[in-house]
């Protein structure tokens, strides 16, 4: 293992009372704390060289990462380069010289192309591709995770077999055994914590008693760019003496990400890292918290399905089709980093009444974890829903809680024969939604659900919206949801002015949503003046060709996952611009507080957000991640923050990737550059970042947490009726 620098041994449950002590007693600056570094439940990655690299998928990390199609066939597995550049990763713990073979399918060499070869922006050469292709790889690259890039002049001639690296060290071994690390042999357990200032790692290292002359065991720390450091290493001076190492090591002297890597080098028996703890203080609490409100008598959520956040003015569209919401945000709080945690209205719903990050099978379980719907009634108010979303009907699920439901659908309208129809949703849950409250009583306290199919495909809104938003250009291709599948499915070949046009009619079924939004909110004030909130969201984006889809479900980019948040409640909330990440499970956290419930603080579940909207936040929501996964995607998961976003896409068989149609891709993981990529058209899968190993350990432990606690759910058998609503919305093929 190569040395840079070599140094021997040298939420809120308090909260309560440090606001009433902050002034006199200082309680913000809280004591040290410590947490066990192994979890029992989630074991962290443990390194190993290998000789032959695995599909993207392999547990190990010598595997292929990025740019690869992958089939089976008789004699084993196709492997072709999917453009000119592809990704590979292998493990590295002793810095030597290496030999990486590919080995060609018979008469799949690409005779006469070549390959250009590079490592964390180093070239390493370029090599002709033959049968049997050696690319050396010279001493000095790195230890751990080393990332090979390979630019291919000729892909379309090569069909690997295999890839193998020479003289991979023999495999170690490496238990877990409650909270310790036992370890032999050739291996590294990694381990990449976001940690406090002055944050320690407390442990003691035994070492074997008949350790063999060539064994070394080291503490390695690394804190991103060039600060590697070498903080424990056995022997120390050559002798193998058995007595156990005590260590106190300094993480950081500021917050932010550290890898921690325990070492093993040599055959010999086993050393035991013990009682590895991290010693950390809590952020420090804030002087002064917001109580939540007392809710109003009318508190009403408002679903625009399929809205993406760009397609509002208030977060960037210079189209003219939102100035409701538009006013609305700038008289209340508006968040403009909100996230849905799914990419269709099913999960995205769920998520949203019950507080879950996901919950498996079509429907909401009849027992299981409260709906808001609930939570408000027990609070004693009136509750109901209005929608025309299938996904809304009682088969379902999502409307217990609800004492009245008016399911709206469009269906009702549909034409076998496939004739357009008119999408007036909005208009038709208005309607329904205001005649209930026609029957409540003056003082009656209300909490009312409406979800509305604009934007959602048909894009067929009624007059004037098409006149005003929809151009008389060359394409002829319309909105509907026969038109949109068709494209989907690529039966229909569209071109750039269809997409254009296709976009048009999106922009229009906003614009008649948002105008029938505005004569709806004035109703509300004529009839509760001071006493409405309203909030205004999205279940999820649509997809508009940005990465060659159409419709939404099967992807988990952000036109899909970025959605308006918009708090209005005149009075009460004054107009402010929130930027901090936020998403669904927060503002179901935020609406159960209206009703006096709180949950227990959750670290991968929702916090309020009156702290933000009110002032006086209750904690730092800086460098929060947010979360989602894709049910049509075999339960595809995100994990994103500041900088990076990371997509697990495996799906069976070597059916891995996302998208349909013109946008489907096959890899089995994403990584984005935000910074320098916020459309994600480069798939970074297999670069060297603590970021991106912090987001995988996050990701596989959020979806692990909520895996655990799923309910049983029996699936949902769809009657005729509901299946037609749903094909005729293009949910189901």
């Amino acid at each position: 293992m190569a040395r840079d620098a070599v140094a021997v041994l040298r939420r809120r449950t308090l909260y309560a009372v440090c606001v009433a002590l902050a002034v006199v007693s200082g309680c913000g600056r809280s004591s040290p704390k410590k947490a066990h570094l192994i979890d029992p439940t989630h074991r962290p990655p443990v390194l190993t060289e290998r000789r032959a690299l695995g599909i993207p998928t392999a547990r190990s990390h010598n595997r292929f990462v990025g740019g690869w199609r992958f089939e089976e066939y008789d004699a084993g597995l196709r492997i072709t380069p999917s453009g000119h550049l592809a990704r590979l990763e292998f493990v590295q713990l002793a810095d030597r010289e290496r030999t990486l073979v590919l080995q060609a399918l018979p008469g799949a060499a690409g005779v006469g192309s070549m390959v250009q070869v590079r490592s964390r922006g180093r070239d390493l050469g370029s090599f002709p591709m033959a049968s049997t292709t050696e690319i050396a790889l010279p001493a000095g690259i790195a230890c751990g995770v080393v990332p090979i890039e390979l630019d291919f002049s000729e892909p379309s001639g090569i069909a690997l077999s295999s890839a193998v690296m020479r003289s991979a060290a023999p495999v170690g071994r490496v238990d877990f055994e409650n909270h310790d690390i036992v370890q032999s042999g050739w291996s590294a357990v990694d381990l990449v914590r976001q940690v406090a200032a002055g944050a320690r790692l407390l442990g003691v290292l035994i070492p074997p008693s008949d350790a063999h002359p060539n064994q070394r065991f080291l503490l390695q720390l690394d804190r991103g760019g060039n600060e590697r450091e070498i903080v424990l290493e056995w022997p120390s001076d050559g002798a193998l003496e058995p007595a156990a190492v005590a260590f106190d090591v300094l993480l950081r002297e500021t917050s932010g990400l550290v890898r921690m890597r325990f070492v093993a080098e040599g055959r010999g028996p086993a050393a035991r890292w013990r009682g590895l703890e991290l010693e950390q203080r809590p952020p420090p609490t804030a002087a002064r918290i917001a109580t939540t409100p007392n809710p109003p008598r009318l508190v009403v959520v408002y679903v625009l399905d399929a809205l993406r956040a760009d397609a509002v003015g208030h977060y960037g569209s210079t189209s003219g089709a939102t100035p409701c919401i538009d006013r609305l945000a700038s008289e209340g709080a508006a968040f403009v980093d909100h996230c849905s945690v799914a990419p269709n209205t099913g999960p995205a719903t769920k998520s949203l009444f019950t507080g879950y990050g996901y919950l498996k099978g079509r429907a909401l379980p009849p027992e299981g974890p409260p709906t808001l719907a609930e939570v408000f009634v027990t609070d004693g108010y009136s509750t109901a829903s209005f929608s025309s979303n299938p996904y809304l009907a009682p088969t379902f699920g999502l409307t217990r809680g609800f004492e009245h439901v008016a399911f709206l659908p469009l269906s009702e309208d549909y034409r076998a024969d496939g004739l357009p129809i008119v999408n007036d949703s909005a208009g038709r849950v208005h309607a329904a939604a205001l005649q209930w409250l026609n029957g409540r009583s003056g003082d009656e306290r209300v909490f009312i659900y409406l979800h509305t199919l604009n934007p959602h495909n048909p894009y067929t809104p009624p007059e004037p919206w098409p006149s005003r938003f929809v151009g008389m250009g060359d394409s002829r291709v319309d909105g509907r949801t026969r038109t949109l599948a068709a494209i989907r499915n690529l039966e229909l070949a569209v071109s750039s002015a269809d997409e254009e046009r296709i976009r048009e009619w999106y922009t229009a079924n906003v614009a008649y949503n948002d105008a029938e939004l505005c004569h709806f909110i004035d109703e509300l004030q004529r009839r509760y003046a001071g006493e409405v909130l309203l909030v205004v969201t999205s279940d999820h984006g649509e997809e508009l060709f940005d990465h060659g889809g159409v419709l939404h479900g099967h992807t988990l980019y952000d036109e899909l996952l970025h959605v308006p948040l918009v708090m209005w409640w005149p009075e009460r909330i004054s107009p402010i611009r929130i930027t901090e990440p936020t998403g669904t499970l927060d503002l179901h956290s935020s609406l159960a507080a209206l009703a006096g419930i709180r949950p227990p603080v959750d670290p991968e579940g929702g916090k309020e957000l009156w702290g933000l909207i009110l002032g006086g936040a209750e904690e730092r929501w800086s460098g929060r991640l947010h979360f989602a996964t894709a049910p049509g995607l075999n339960y595809a998961a995100m994990a994103r923050s500041d900088g990076w976003k990371l997509i697990l896409a495996s799906r069976p068989r070597f059916n891995w990737g996302m998208g349909r149609g013109a946008g489907r891709t096959h890899e089995a993981e994403y990584v984005f550059d935000l910074g320098d990529d916020p459309e994600e058209r480069s798939n970074r899968a297999g670069v060297s970042s603590l970021e991106v190993e912090w987001l995988r350990s996050r990701l596989r432990t959020w979806k692990a947490r909520w895996q655990k606690i799923q309910p049983v759910i029996d699936e949902t058998e769809l009657d005729a009726a509901t299946r037609r609503q749903l094909e005729a919305l293009g949910y189901v093929d």
